[in-house]
């Protein structure tokens, strides 16, 4: 056996770990994505309260008579 036989199969072997890394860390990258999009969303659930207490503030002093 010479070299012409190894080499197809080193590189289909390079290329299936190339391949694994990358889908390593595509699924690392779509992890990141989620839990960024979890904490995202616990702190708008957060502001909530905020926003609906500037909307009574707002009401309020609205309804103040200005003399």
């Amino acid at each position: 056996m010479d070299v012409t036989w190894f080499a197809p199969l080193v590189v289909l072997l390079a290329g299936a770990a190339a391949a694994s890394v990358l889908v390593r860390r595509i699924a690392d990258a779509a992890d990141g994505l989620a839990s960024s999009q979890r904490r995202f969303h616990r702190l708008e659930q957060a502001l909530i309260p905020l926003r609906v207490e500037t909307r009574r503030t707002r009401g309020s002093v609205d309804h103040i008579s200005r003399r």
